[in-house]
């Protein structure tokens, strides 16, 4: 097959307009306050990183069992390690320094859309050119991948790039890219080591002579999740084994490891108990299939009935399947699918690679055209992390939806009200606001919490409070967790206005700082505004709402 170019000029106008439209969306999402805590927390991580704190997080400590379980404050000398083995994130911290928060969503779309890019590379050298178009486009019309790379921040945004191109450096010879693709693998986080396993067992059963880099990669990328989840993690933490052990995993384990059990551990009580395994591996069977074909779609279904896919995205959708938790293992707009992704997209392309003909006709174009258009419609249609609440209406009944004007000026209003903050000060925001906030030493989220433990080990109150009041209100009317929140932050206001005073309101953005004693020269205007905004009558609880 003769060479051809890195990128068609088809390509790249798919991944620049792939690129434009995702990173315009992000803007869209950050200025409007619908960015949440988890961006908050990649950024205070980076920006900690770069002052000599590596990884660490009073966000991510609010997570922690110590908080969750046993009722301690956040801590400022957390290291999120014990959560999430990431180094590679310290990659990104450089830019996070330069550009601040909008690092972030830049590095996120630009991975996501440089792996399309070697991904199509990898498919002109194996399948026609048409075919290597097509297989590019299922890719970046995916629901399984706008979903997620239009939501937050996430550590797995650098794993399609990885796992492309370590089959780009073995198909070309590319050593140098080959090892440093599989170095860095198991590097992202602490399960994805699985995705090397994966591609040691598909050379092992597809390319019989590489058995020895077979091995290679099997024994690093599991040997590094053992190690790292059994040795490592828990030298800062007992959080893996406490709370994301349990939280996913704890249907499998008795009273003895209700409390608590390692990685291996798990893993043991999941094999001992091969009915509920089966079980969970089509429980529940609706939503199980729904994701297997919403991952399949964007390729014509063809990964469903490849091998490859097996092979390549079988270990982590095992992962998936066995799991339950707060988020969704299967909800296929959330961070885990970009596990399968990768998977999805290699087992289409082999698939087709393997054909005696792997020439598209036009029957075939129209069947994936069709395909495309239904995957685009649908997630459009599910509004990914409400990043299209500008055109779709978050709730029909109730009705929530603001138009763009309103939107966009709260979210100015809310960054004039927090210029009154100064940059290294300790607060709690709660959660629409924490990204705006999120580089410095300590913040937490309110109205959970609005203490923390400094390094000394001194438990102190947080000097400023941030809380959106009109975020809370808007979607309390239909959100029984933003309901809760409205409730309970109005609570905390009125009890604890003789300590903190408001500085700034605008828009129903209240700040407030800390004092020592309530003083006469308070701005009496903006207390009259507070007051009427707390009086404002909560909206009806939404789980008590009256069904039509």
């Amino acid at each position: 097959m003769p060479q051809r170019p890195f990128v068609s000029r088809r390509i790249l106008l798919v991944a620049t307009g792939f690129s434009l439209a995702l990173l315009a969306l992000q803007g869209w999402r950050s200025w409007v306050l619908l960015a949440s805590y988890d961006q908050g927390i990649f950024q205070q991580v980076l920006w900690n990183s770069l002052d000599g704190h590596w990884l660490e997080s009073t966000l991510s400590s609010q997570l922690s069992t110590n908080v969750i379980h046993d009722g301690a404050v956040p801590s400022v000398g957390y290291a999120r390690l014990g959560q999430h083995f990431t180094p590679t994130l310290l990659i990104w911290a450089p830019l996070v320094g330069l550009i601040g928060g909008a690092a972030l969503p830049l590095v996120q779309v630009g991975l996501i859309t440089a792996a399309g890019l070697v991904l199509h590379r990898l498919a002109n050298q194996l399948v026609p050119e048409r075919t290597a178009h097509w297989i590019t486009y299922g890719y970046f019309a995916g629901n399984a991948l706008i979903g997620p790379t239009l939501g937050n921040f996430t550590d797995l945004c650098q794993l399609p790039l990885a796992v492309f191109a370590l089959l780009l450096g073995l198909q070309e010879k590319r050593r140098w890219l080959v090892v440093l693709s599989a170095l860095l693998m198991p590097l992202i986080r602490e399960d994805t080591g699985v995705l090397l396993v994966a591609i040691g067992a598909w050379l092992a059963v597809r390319e019989r002579h590489r058995w020895p880099l077979a091995l290679a990669f099997i024994a690093w990328g599991g040997g590094w999740v053992m190690a790292c989840t059994n040795l490592l993690m828990p030298m800062f933490s007992d959080d893996n084994a406490k709370r994301f052990m349990v939280e996913n995993f704890g249907q499998y384990l008795g009273e003895d490891h209700a409390s608590g059990s390692s990685s291996l551990g798990t893993l043991r009580q999941v094999l001992s108990q091969p009915a509920l395994l089966l079980q969970q591996l089509v429980d529940p069977p609706g939503q199980t299939l729904l994701y297997l074909l919403g991952q399949g779609l964007p390729f014509l279904f063809i990964p469903l009935i490849s091998l490859d896919t097996a092979l390549l995205a079988g270990p982590s959708l095992l992962g998936l399947f066995l799991a339950q938790g707060a988020n969704d293992p299967l909800s296929i707009t959330i961070r885990y699918t970009l596990l399968v992704v990768p998977g999805f997209a290699l087992g289409a392309l082999f698939w087709w690679a393997r054909r005696p003909n792997p020439n598209l006709g036009s029957k075939v174009r129209l069947a994936w055209g069709c395909a495309l258009t239904l995957s685009l419609l649908l997630t459009i249609s599910s509004n990914p992390h409400r990043s299209l609440s500008v055109l779709i209406p978050d709730s029909i009944d109730p009705w929530v939806h603001s138009d763009w004007s309103n939107q966009w000026a709260h979210g100015k209003a809310a960054r004039d009200a927090l210029q009154v903050i100064p940059a290294t000060a300790s607060v709690a925001a709660n959660t629409p606001l924490i990204p705006l906030l999120a580089r410095r030493s300590v913040v937490v989220r309110f109205p959970f919490s609005t203490d923390y433990q400094d390094r000394e080990g001194s438990i102190k109150a947080v000097d400023w409070i941030a809380v959106d009041l009109d975020f809370l209100n808007r979607y309390g009317v239909a959100f029984r967790g933003d309901w809760k929140q409205l409730r309970n932050s109005k609570r905390w206001i009125e009890n604890n206005r003789d300590t903190y005073s408001v500085q700034a309101l605008k828009d129903g953005v209240v700040v407030m700082e800390r004092t020592t004693k309530r003083e006469a020269s308070h701005n009496l205007k903006l207390e009259s505004a507070l007051n009427e905004l707390l009086a404002t009558p909560l909206p009806k609880d939404p789980k008590r709402r009256s069904k039509p």
